[in-house]
C-alpha cells in the first residue's frame, strides 16, 4: 500500500491518506456508527491485518485524527485470464466534515489503490440504503450497473 500523503483541503488542515492502524479503532467504530453500522473491535482488529496485496483499509486525518475512512478489496475474476476487480465497502466521512470534498479525495485514492490492486473496474459495495449517496457516485463516473448498484471502469484513464 501506498505511504501517507497529504492532500490541501481549503479552509481546513492539511489532509493526509493513510493506511488505517489499530490506534484507529475507536475512531473508526465512531465513523461506522454515524452511519448505522455497528463494529466489533476484534473484527476491526482482524479485517487490519489482512494482507495489503490483496485489502485497503484507509483513513483520511486532520493532524493525524481519522475523519474519514474507506475499505476496499480485489476481487478475483473468476475467468481464465481476467482482471480482478476492487469492491469499495466502506465510504465514510465524518458529518462535521462533509461537503469538503474529504469524500472526492478518498474516493480517488481507493480509486488509485484498486488500480494498484490490478483492478479494471471498481464497485460500490455500500448499503443500498444510502440512497443519499446517489449523486455522490454519478458526480465521479459512476455509472448503475445491474445487479450491482454502481461500477466505474478504472482502465479509461478515469
Amino acid at each position: 500500500m501506498p505511504a501517507t500523503h497529504s492532500v490541501e483541503v481549503p479552509g481546513a488542515h492539511p489532509l493526509a491518506l493513510r493506511p488505517a492502524r489499530i490506534s484507529d479503532m475507536f475512531l473508526l467504530m465512531d465513523l461506522a456508527d454515524q452511519v448505522g453500522y455497528r463494529l466489533n473491535p476484534e473484527w476491526i482488529r482482524t479485517r487490519l491485518s489482512t494482507d495489503p496485496a490483496a485489502e485497503a483499509h484507509v483513513v483520511a486525518t486532520e493532524q493525524d485524527v481519522p475523519i474519514a475512512a474507506a475499505h476496499l478489496y480485489a476481487v478475483a475474476s473468476g475467468r481464465e485470464g481476467g482482471r480482478p476487480w476492487a469492491r469499495l465497502t466502506a465510504l465514510v466521512v465524518d458529518e462535521d466534515h462533509r461537503g469538503h470534498g474529504v469524500g472526492t479525495r478518498l474516493l480517488a485514492h481507493c480509486e488509485g489503490l484498486a488500480r494498484g490492486l490490478g483492478a479494471e473496474l471498481l464497485e460500490i459495495a455500500i448499503a443500498s440504503g444510502r440512497h443519499d449517496l446517489d449523486g455522490f457516485w454519478c458526480r465521479h463516473g459512476y455509472r448503475r450497473h445491474p445487479p450491482i448498484r454502481y461500477a466505474k471502469l478504472l482502465t479509461d484513464g478515469a
